[in-house]
């Protein structure tokens, strides 16, 4: 059971997918930013389309009838397809880029030829067997299940809505039904607008469920983590610059450095920071006893790092010098505890906290 993905991903590991290109992304924000351009040109350019608009009616108008020049239906037809061009450019303009800012906007210009690197294992029958019976092909299938009648219900209501309108086209002039034609669009676009932001919302937050679940690790993966961390020589030399200036620090600074503190609840005090991409593990950057406990915990009141309360965890911590990485032995129990602090910042931001976590 050792081997069983219970633990939540360290930042490491989910700072590796990103650089493999693994972020979650949601195509509905993407339609969302898509039509969100759209409009925004549609409202800002309305004279541009104005006039191409009527250039293109009047090339309609002025073709006379019954002709059989093939010159002029070829000139006429040329000019069609100028103006429409020219009517539909700034559309496709906005889309393109509002389309390109949605997908950056997710991804956080993460850019990666991993995700469509040819992967063999997608020629397993039996993988792709698994994959298609999979948790998120069930979600993925809800969903497009929820935005179908979704989209459905946004129609009819439209529809009905614009349906006297509709109905008048019949009496009014070639003019005025490009107008109106031009506004039901616009109201189109706003309410595609809103149902594709609330929509991408809720699927990006279950996208980026799925891709945390699917990260999570063995107790066994987070020690090798750790381990492999620990014997990076580039990590050792600033573990130890950053061990010389705890040294001649002053405490507020150390303890302001610190992600989480670990007490006794009173006789002992360790602070521990967590930086992967410098250090890779947890460090000792302050460490009190007795009133100098008091005063370190304290200080990590005042500065808003949550506070543990493990006596055997802070009894055991205090036993590392300032400056080093916590021992081996230690790996699994202070996970838990970093794990812990990732999740009160999640749900209640940064603050201190005291929870009787597991030795």
């Amino acid at each position: 059971m050792s081997e069983e993905k219970t633990e939540e991903p360290t930042e490491k590991k989910l700072r590796d997918a990103r650089r493999d290109g693994e972020v979650p992304v949601s195509p509905d924000v993407t339609a969302a930013a898509v039509l969100f351009g759209a409009l925004l040109v549609m409202k800002s350019a309305g004279d541009y389309f104005s006039e191409h608009m009527r250039a293109l009616m009047t090339i309609g108008f002025d073709f006379p009838e019954n002709t059989r020049d093939a010159a002029a239906i070829n000139r006429a037809l040329g000019h069609i397809g100028i103006q429409g061009l020219l009517l539909m450019l700034p559309f496709l303009a906005a889309c393109l880029v509002a389309g390109v800012a949605g997908g950056a906007f997710q991804t956080g210009l993460n850019a990666s030829l991993k995700p469509v690197a040819p992967k063999f294992d997608s020629l397993n029958p039996a993988a792709g067997v698994k994959k298609l019976f999979s948790l998120r092909s069930l979600i993925n299938l809800l969903k497009l299940i929820i935005k179908a009648i979704l989209i459905g219900v946004v129609l009819w209501v439209g529809i009905r809505t614009l349906m006297p309108t509709i109905i008048g086209l019949a009496y009014q002039t070639p003019l005025d039904i490009a107008q109106i034609a031009w506004r039901t669009l616009g109201i189109l676009l706003a309410l595609g607008v809103l149902l594709f932001v609330l929509v991408g919302a809720a699927d990006w937050s279950v996208q980026h469920w799925l891709f945390i679940r699917d990260k999570r690790m063995s107790k066994d993966e987070q020690k090798r983590e750790f381990k492999e961390s620990e014997g990076d020589p580039e990590i050792k030399g600033k573990r130890k610059e950053f061990a010389k200036e705890l040294v001649f620090g002053d405490p507020r600074e150390r303890v302001a450095k610190a992600k989480v503190m670990v007490v006794n609840p009173t006789h002992y005090a360790v602070a521990l920071a967590y930086e992967p991409d410098d250090f890779g593990l947890p460090q000792v950057v302050a460490k009190g006893v007795d009133d100098g406990a008091l005063e370190l915990r304290a200080l990590a009141h005042n500065q808003g790092i949550p506070i543990v309360a493990n006596p055997p965890l802070a009894r055991a911590l205090y036993q590392v010098e300032l400056g080093d990485a916590v021992p081996e032995p230690l790996f699994e129990t202070v996970a838990v505890v970093l794990r812990w602090v990732d999740d009160l910042g999640r749900e209640h931001g940064d603050g201190d906290g005291n929870g009787g976590l597991p030795c």
